[in-house]
């Protein structure tokens, strides 16, 4: 199946505002333990990060999946900015060396992962402290080669639908916030007058739905 790769999604498929990635790699043989690690620290990593980091990186969630006897490695994603910021984002808000962990577990990584590091200045380069002079400029220099490595291993779906593809994460964030301190003041007796008059009866319609 050829896919057209587009400026929102890359070669992945798109439900309204979100857009899916299912990229595909070879485990190196014996390496099946160490690659499920790696990949649980990178979830690790994201699940302690902020919630701010995740709305900028445009994350909306991640699973890597090893399949076929151990030998294979599927990493599937979805995000809600465009393709090219979300790839350059990821690699910089959650660090290329959570990346690197499970991807030296891959017969990608010696044939072109690797070769790639090299020709972008090496691993020094692309990890450590994120905040010196020219890092995140050198980065965004050297992204279009990763972006090549996970666009050739990528399938398209064959469909794709996501439930809430309407909604953005800080849309949904704040309706998480607006929901939970209305609760609180459906829950406090002193605002039962308030809460009486017929301009917020379509609030409590909601609450009660």
């Amino acid at each position: 199946m050829t896919s057209t790769i587009t400026k929102k999604a890359g070669k992945g498929r798109t439900d309204g505002v979100v857009s899916e990635l299912a990229t595909y790699f070879h485990i190196k043989p014996g390496h099946e333990q160490e690659c499920a690690a790696a990949c649980r620290q990178m979830c690790d990593a994201l699940a302690q990060g902020t919630m701010a980091d995740t709305i900028k990186t445009g994350l909306r969630d991640t699973r890597h999946v090893i399949f076929n006897n151990g030998t294979e490695l599927l990493w599937a994603t979805t995000f809600e900015t465009e393709w090219d910021p979300y790839i350059d984002d990821a690699f910089l808000t959650v660090g290329f060396e959570h990346f690197v962990a499970w991807m030296q577990h891959t017969t990608e990584w010696d044939t072109k992962i690797a070769p790639w590091i090299e020709q972008s200045g090496g691993l020094k380069s692309l990890t450590g402290d994120k905040t010196r002079e020219g890092f995140e400029e050198h980065i965004l220099a050297n992204m279009a080669g990763m972006k090549q490595i996970l666009q050739d291993g990528q399938q398209q779906a064959a469909a794709y639908w996501n439930p809430v593809s309407s909604l953005t994460m800080p849309e949904i964030v704040k309706a998480h916030r607006i929901n939970a301190a209305f609760q609180e003041v459906l829950d406090n007796p002193a605002a039962e007058e308030a809460l009486s008059h017929p301009a917020l009866q379509p609030l409590l319609a909601q609450a009660a739905s």
